[in-house]
């Protein structure tokens, strides 16, 4: 999950709200125990690759050896981190959000990560 507090409660609150069971971590240690209790049940992971200990390419790594269909949403300050350097994981990415975002950017991106499609009702 992202450092930012109203971020955090942002994404958990959409998450919630199309379906996902939310499980955070505020650490790359955190994230690497998160992992190994989760992986299982896990179809996304958002994370931000500037968080405190997280080495973003052993994440997709692991992300891609153990489960290939897990996808990340990947948190960005700059447009062009979306190959935040691994190009060899780059499947693993299923969307990028670029800072600042509103809820229908998040919603859009959750859906473009799971692949799921947005369905608009009346």
């Amino acid at each position: 999950m992202p450092q930012d507090d109203a971020d955090q409660k942002l994404i958990r609150s959409t998450l919630k709200k199309v379906g996902f069971r939310v499980v955070s971590s505020e650490t790359g240690s955190e994230i690497s125990a998160l992992l190994t209790r989760e992986e299982p049940s896990l179809r996304l992971v958002v994370a931000d690759p500037a968080t405190p200990g997280l080495d973003f390419r052993q994440l997709l790594r692991r992300l891609h050896d153990t489960d290939p269909d897990v996808r990340v949403l990947c948190l960005c300050e700059e447009e062009n981190e979306r190959a935040v350097g691994v190009p060899e994981y780059a499947s693993q990415i299923g969307a990028q959000l670029r800072r600042p975002f509103r809820r229908s950017h998040l919603l859009a991106s959750i859906l473009e990560a799971t692949e799921k499609p947005m369905v608009r009702t009346a």
